[in-house]
């Protein structure tokens, strides 16, 4: 199976949301989600996500632009609650 390559916005709890596949989101997309987590008081990142997210198996992200203020994100710390929140997605039931 060949490998995945999405974008996501990654939010510092874990939170995600996939913003592109084919080819990364536009610079007009990428201010659109950066003000949408201000408004929202958060800040984030822009992802690459390259692995299969529906598997089991482990994915790679890579940070691609801080969004917001970055001062106080911990990139270790969103990528942990990332995986958290994708391995329970996946488990099966």
């Amino acid at each position: 199976m060949p490998s995945e390559c999405r974008w996501i916005i990654l939010a510092q709890d874990g939170r995600h949301v996939t913003m592109g596949r084919a080819a990364p989101p536009s610079e007009a997309e990428v201010e659109a989600a950066a003000a949408a987590l201000a408004a929202q008081g958060l800040a984030g990142w822009l992802a690459r996500l390259d692995g299969h997210y529906w598997s089991r198996r482990r994915v790679a992200l890579t940070l691609v632009q801080t969004l917001g203020d970055g001062a106080s994100l911990d990139w270790p710390a969103a990528i942990a609650a990332f995986e958290a929140d994708r391995k329970a997605a996946t488990a099966p039931r």
